[in-house]
């Protein structure tokens, strides 16, 4: 069965990225649809500084007339990975950019932080932030971690251990780095020390082939969850790195994987998987079974292009870095 027909619920508002503020709510889109109880809600979607509610100045629009509309370069060009703080900052890597968009909505502030003059990022991928506003940035260029303050002052490079790492997360003191390029997650303390290894490259338990993001966070099992990207799976262990489950298989069907690429845990710990092949976000309880699955292609809100970075905040709003869209779609999880 194609996944078109087997997972996508097809988003029926279309409207273009282009040209307009993709702050503005679309009608009401809910996952699943009537008679079930709905589960997801769509909230809202950004690409950039024009969906803040900031208007341009009188001479900004004039010079726009006269001169032609200057692009907007803050607006985001290939997002890839995000997070969102205490305080709900929205913090997305951009590889094209090569930098960190920040935006703050309370205060309609936004901000495309680049690293400083001596340590700038050349292809950031993940990202974290600590509860003291400490930035952590992945860059599988460089093949390291990047370490900014909350001021944006360089602090310092984790790279021992490391050659392209990806996904990341903070947890509990200890930072999780997916390497992609040694098959791999490396686990280090928030000063850059390193703790553990788990894994190496295989097909086996606890073993990866490219695996590309990973989640953890203070919980009732307090477990790792891995996108085990080209297994095709997603792998659960224990901080230490023993196995306690795993799901997931290639295929089209309900539960598959095809191109997984982030993964996230909502309150009730529903697992999220987002996969840039199907254009979809599915949901797994935490035995791996489907519960549920929103998007489809498209370029409407409620569809995706290509979606990899996945967050979901205290208030179980979950945030999904739609890349090929260049844009950030916010849903709400109905407890």
């Amino acid at each position: 069965m194609k996944p078109s027909a087997a997972i996508i619920i097809a988003c029926l508002v279309v409207i273009p990225v282009g040209g307009m503020a993709q702050q503005r709510s679309a009608e009401n889109l809910f996952w699943p649809k009537p008679p079930d109880k709905p589960r997801i809600q769509f909230l809202y979607a950004f690409c950039g500084k024009q969906d803040m509610g900031i208007e341009k100045s009188f001479w900004r629009k004039l010079a726009d007339v006269v001169f032609g509309e200057e692009r907007e370069i803050n607006s985001m060009a290939r997002p890839q990975g995000i997070a969102v703080d205490s305080k709900g900052c929205i913090y997305v890597t951009d590889i094209a950019l090569k930098g960190v968009h920040v935006f703050d909505f309370e205060e309609k502030e936004h901000t495309l932080f680049q690293g400083d003059d001596d340590h700038q990022f050349v292809s950031p991928v993940g990202i974290a932030v600590s509860p003291d506003g400490m930035l952590y940035v992945s860059d599988s260029e460089i093949g390291a971690v990047l370490v900014f303050d909350p001021d944006g002052d360089y602090k310092f490079t984790i790279s021992k251990g490391l050659k392209r790492p990806t996904g990341i997360c903070l947890s509990s003191g200890a930072l999780y780095v997916a390497d992609t390029g040694l098959n791999r997650v490396v686990v280090f303390d928030e000063a850059g020390n390193e703790r553990y290894r788990i894994g190496k490259r295989g097909l086996d338990d606890t073993e990866f082939n490219f695996p590309i993001d990973v989640h953890a966070e203070d919980s009732s099992d307090n477990n790792l969850y891995v996108v085990d990207a080209m297994n095709f799976r997603i792998q659960v262990l224990r901080r230490e790195g023993t196995l306690v489950s795993k799901f997931g298989k290639l295929g089209d069907g309900i539960g598959d994987f095809a191109r997984p690429k982030g993964v996230a845990l909502d309150s009730e710990e529903h697992i999220y998987v987002t996969d840039a092949l199907f254009d979809v976000i599915q949901v797994f309880d935490k035995q791996g079974q489907i519960l549920l699955a929103f998007g489809g292609s498209g370029r409407g809100f409620g569809s995706f292009s290509l979606p990899t970075g996945l967050a979901i905040d205290v208030k179980d709003r979950i945030y999904v870095v739609d890349s090929g869209n260049k844009r950030v779609q916010v849903f709400q999880y109905l407890r």
